[in-house]
């Protein structure tokens, strides 16, 4: 059994859009998806160039390639239940989609099995540089997983944050995790919700450090929603962000402090210094103290939260 959930922001910082995803619709009687041969290397699928004709005969397709993007198959159809896998790159941006079996619609998103294991991140990661996971082992040696974009080794993104704006959300005694947002980022939102439960116990403390990449997509709203809430005190930031949460969009009572616009600059030199890709990214030190560094969500956040040093 597989399932969608929203995992991490694949995309990078500046530069073009892809097309938004959309809700599907798909037809009464929608035709079976047509057979995709894909390439494979060593058992792995290998992504496969999409033809102009045959994105032609897709309106998702020709969508999604509309702003520019270069499309992709990627897996395999009787993997996905019938949907298809397509990776979008338009220059520093990529994002996979799953195409419904009439062509008519799309999900933009992540799939996960039943055990929870990212099956999305599986398909990409014979794509070179779309893994932004990076784990650290110490000062200037680093240990990236298969197709990963690697940070710059020098340097600490732990040390890089903590010289950062953010908020405070949990026990002062409680492990420290940074955690790059944009505020507007769906999946930034549901792992703020994910670990919710973990601050409440006091097993972590999150930093939270926003930043804006998502313009593009709400029309310029998360760069005010990022300002209002560097405008806050960093025990009140997570509020405004729940109030950006409701509204969709900066409050229009928030008041603008004069230095936010600078923190928030600095926030993104600070996300560019350490290699951040995508929203959220997660910063800790572990039990040995060493740094890492991880987009989005571990997929044991259980295992992980144990791990966090004392």
């Amino acid at each position: 059994m597989r399932r969608f959930m929203p995992a991490f922001a694949i995309l990078a910082l500046p530069g073009l859009a892809l097309a938004a995803p959309q809700c599907p619709s798909v037809a009464d009687t929608p035709a079976r998806p047509a057979a995709v041969a894909v390439p494979q290397v060593g058992g792995q699928p290998q992504p496969r160039p999409i033809p102009a004709a045959e994105i032609a005969r897709s309106p998702a397709l020709s969508r999604i390639a509309s702003q520019g993007a270069s499309v992709f198959d990627i897996g395999r159809p009787e993997d996905q239940h019938g949907l298809r896998a397509v990776y979008a790159r338009n220059g520093d941006h990529f994002r996979v989609f799953y195409i419904t079996p009439d062509g008519g619609a799309e999900i933009g998103g992540v799939m996960w099995d039943a055990s929870g294991h990212n099956l999305t991140r599986d398909e990409v990661a014979p794509i070179r540089g779309t893994i932004p996971t990076v784990v650290l082992h110490g000062q200037g040696s680093s240990r990236s997983e298969p197709g990963a974009a690697a940070s710059p080794a020098t340097v600490n993104p732990v040390g890089r944050l903590s010289a950062a704006s953010f908020g405070l959300y949990g026990r002062r005694d409680a492990p420290r995790v940074y955690m790059v947002v944009d505020p507007l980022c769906p999946y930034s939102t549901r792992a703020l919700q994910t670990l919710q439960p973990y601050v409440d116990a006091g097993r972590l403390q999150l930093a939270i450090v926003p930043i804006s990449i998502n313009d593009y997509e709400n029309h310029g709203a998360s760069t005010p929603a990022a300002v209002a809430m560097l405008s806050a005190a960093p025990d009140g930031m997570v509020p405004v962000w729940r109030r950006i949460m409701a509204q969709g969009h900066a409050p229009a009572d928030g008041a603008v402090s004069e230095t936010a616009e600078a923190a928030l600059t600095l926030n993104l030199d600070a996300a560019h210094a350490i290699g951040v890709r995508g929203t959220p990214t997660i910063i800790w030190s572990g039990r040995d103290g060493a740094p890492h560094e991880e987009a989005g969500l571990p997929d044991d956040v259980d295992g992980f939260v144990a791990g966090l040093a004392s």
